[in-house]
């Protein structure tokens, strides 16, 4: 063959086998693909296809549209109540445990053998199951043990509270434990995000005059960025699917004072016997989900990039 006839075939040759990889690619990607279709793609079309009718899990349905989810905006004062909650649970996890597991994380990335101690006891409360974390809790904030009994023997027996009982505090005291399981996780992040800044950009920076807090607000916010934005994100999502702590605390209530969007949909289906209403609950969470999807996706492409 000619150095001309060379040079033509080459391109076809390297087309192939670019799409050979391709190809390769996919049939790598299949079986997972498939099985996520199985386990959660499926699964989502049932419940939309559910939330268009009424049905108690007995009877056969009845096709309604969308009268579930007018339902829903209009004569659904728990869902509202239940949103408002997660908003609440939100904003304190977005600021509490970040906060605390960020400045934990700064202060502990200075040491030196005698991190491994700090990193372990910190991390220590997010190895436990949640359930055994709020069953703890619950004995703490009994009416006559735990948190109580230690300000009756303090001489302080009026700060004593029925933790759960009482409506105006009972989704703060789950969202305390829920922190304090929680934030060892941020801890963690943010440490390992820690260790991977070069140490040559704070010694620049304090030869350049930089005190401790220039040097953290000039150097270790800007490069923890894209850490802070992905901590942001899954605590929104996490935030909003929030369930075993309020199921195994209060159970949504006292009269809903601790419901959650993800309560309120299981007592639907569940105590209520309206699984097409809880569907129709189901796809509304979705859609919020969804929505702070879309707009972390906003973010990456304004240049906040994970």
């Amino acid at each position: 063959m000619s150095v001309v006839g060379q040079d033509l075939a080459r391109p076809a040759v390297v087309a192939t086998a670019a799409k050979r990889r391709r190809w390769l690619g996919y049939a790598f990607i299949a079986p997972a693909l498939t099985l996520h279709l199985c386990i959660v793609g499926i699964p989502a079309l049932v419940t939309f296809g559910l939330s268009l009718f009424a049905w108690d899990g007995l009877k056969p349905p009845e096709f309604i549209g969308l009268r579930n989810f007018v339902d829903i905006l209009t004569k659904d004062d728990v869902f509202f109540r239940a949103f408002t909650n997660n908003l609440r649970w939100l904003a304190i996890f977005l600021t509490v445990p970040v906060l605390i597991g960020l400045v934990t994380a700064v202060m502990v990335s200075t040491l030196g053998r005698s991190q491994f101690i700090y990193r372990t006891v910190y991390f220590l409360p997010y190895i436990f199951s949640s359930a055994v974390v709020a069953r703890m809790f619950n004995y703490m904030y009994h009416p006559f043990y735990g948190v109580n009994l230690v300000f009756k023997q303090l001489g302080v027996p009026e700060l004593a509270q029925s933790w759960l009982g009482n409506p105006n505090i009972a989704l703060y005291a789950v969202l305390n434990a829920s922190q304090w399981h929680f934030w060892g996780f941020d801890f963690m992040v943010f440490l390992a995000a820690l260790q991977q800044i070069d140490r040559n950009l704070y010694e620049a920076a304090s030869l350049d005059g930089a005190n401790r807090w220039q040097s953290f607000v000039h150097v270790t916010v800007p490069l923890l960025r894209p850490t802070i934005v992905f901590i942001l994100l899954m605590t929104t999502l996490w935030s909003f699917n929030a369930f075993d702590y309020v199921y195994i605390m209060t159970q949504g209530g006292p009269a809903h004072a601790s419901e959650l969007l993800a309560t309120w949909i299981y007592s639907s289906a569940v105590g209520n016997r309206m699984a097409g209403y809880a569907s129709a609950l189901a796809v509304m969470l979705t859609l919020i989900s969804s929505g702070v999807i879309i707009g972390y996706i906003y973010l990456r492409r304004r240049g906040l990039e994970v």
